[in-house]
């Protein structure tokens, strides 16, 4: 229908919280076994045949972390990374494909440890057609020790001060140092989901940096998560206007906003708390020093990352749209805040790594799949009267992907074996 509002279905398939490791039983058989991921898939022949039954329902954004089919732990291994996008590419011909990036757990610290912490995210330096994906969450939990520094340097980190000239000087002053520690962030977690490990804001400043060219250099798409509402703005902007970043500097950059994650990004108790959220995301297109001239186009992911513990807080009446004063679940009420006129969304989000379960329309918790989860999604826009977009030309102009693949592809024509134009000045990355 002419006018309609559509928007792109994107699931996020397995997820980093819900494993057995980062989960400590509490006797309860339903909480433990969706807290432990008993119902989310590892092995590749299942995810891939789910993926296609999503991809048959509209979907055409699949977000993915690699995990151990062995284990259901996290994994670092680019193997089980490849092994899910070669098929995805050939069977779901318009998938967009996302790999994740925030990622702990014993395997991924081993990983690490042996390797150096490029292991957390080197699936960034993947060619598309290698097993790569279109996009990789650059920027996750663990980057936020530099805003984390920055804060003890400047002070509390606030809105006002974010979209101001005084954030220019702070990118300009601000020298990330080399003080390792051990990285605990702020996070809703049924246990171990908080742990990063032990590193310092210089090497993660180093390998968010090296992930952004390999990004340019393979002419892909740039994307974050934020997980902590001030924190994770203050770093994309850091990182959007830093001279040895330049994170969108290709013109795109998909922002993927995980309300729930963390107290400092709660699950918002109204439009109006959303669509906060939603316009500084947007802001990003504009430089603090140029505010009038649009330099990137920046598109937005919508997340609902509450535990199954938490859902009775969240299962509050509608305060907009075409079921408002109903009572919906924190899923339902995302798909609504979407599908407003105004939203200013791209990218509608749901799957087990945000909520591994469903929730009647009494309250109640039950044991989901993916499939289950988009039709919930699908039911919710429908009835505010929004489409599920499947159009690939459309999706691909929506999604700002027209000036890298004008641009940064043919580029990477002229450069088959992937070197920088003007090679960056390379700096040992530490491990630990």
């Amino acid at each position: 229908m002419k006018g309609e509002k559509n928007l792109i279905l994107g699931c996020a398939s397995t997820g980093a919280k819900f494993t057995p490791g980062n989960h400590r039983t509490t006797g309860d058989m339903l909480l433990d076994k969706i807290s432990t991921g008993a119902t989310i898939k590892s092995s590749p022949l299942a995810l891939i045949a789910e993926a296609e039954a999503l991809y048959g329902m509209g979907c055409r954004y699949y977000h993915y972390h690699a995990r151990n089919p062995r284990t259901q732990e996290q994994s670092t291994s680019n193997e089980i990374y490849q092994e899910i996008s070669r098929p995805l590419q050939r069977r779901c011909k318009d998938l967009l494909i996302s790999f994740g990036a925030s990622r702990n757990g014993p395997e991924v610290r081993e990983s690490i440890h042996r390797f150096g912490e490029w292991e957390r995210i080197s699936q960034s330096g993947l060619p598309l057609h290698l097993g790569g994906a279109h996009f990789v969450t650059l920027q996750a939990a663990v980057e936020l020790q530099l805003m984390c520094e920055v804060e003890r340097q400047y002070g509390d980190l606030t809105l006002s001060l974010i979209d101001s000239e005084g954030f220019s000087k702070i990118i300009a002053d601000y020298k990330p140092s080399d003080r390792l520690a051990t990285t605990d962030l702020e996070t809703y977690s049924t246990s171990n989901g908080a742990n990063y490990g032990r590193t310092s804001p210089l090497i993660q400043f180093e390998v968010y940096r090296n992930a952004i060219q390999a990004r340019q250099r393979l002419g892909l798409f740039h994307e974050v998560e934020w997980v902590q509402f001030l924190r994770s703005y203050a770093l994309t902007r850091y990182a959007v206007e830093h001279p040895e970043m330049r994170l969108g500097g290709s013109g795109q950059l998909n922002i993927t906003l995980l309300f729930g994650f963390s107290p400092r990004l709660p699950f918002p108790k109204s439009y109006a708390e959303f669509k906060r959220v939603v316009d500084a995301a947007k802001r990003l297109e504009y430089d603090l020093a140029d505010p009038s001239v649009k330099k990137r186009q920046v598109t937005v992911s919508v997340g609902a990352a509450v535990l199954p513990g938490q859902i009775a807080e969240h299962f509050v009446p509608l305060d907009v749209g075409a079921r408002r004063g109903q009572a919906a679940c924190a899923l339902r009420r995302l798909a609504t805040y979407a599908a407003q006129p105004d939203s200013g969304v791209d990218v509608v989000r749901f799957g087990m790594e945000d909520t591994p379960y469903a929730v009647d329309e009494h309250g109640d918790i039950r044991l989901a799949d993916n499939c289950e989860l988009a039709e919930l999604v699908i039911n919710e826009l429908a009835a505010n009267s929004v489409g599920v977009q499947t159009d690939p030309d459309v999706i691909f102009e929506r999604m700002g992907s027209n000036w890298v693949k004008q641009s940064l592809f043919f580029e990477q024509r002229q450069l088959p074996l992937g070197q920088p134009r003007e090679p960056s000045p390379s700096r040992p990355l530490q491990s630990v």
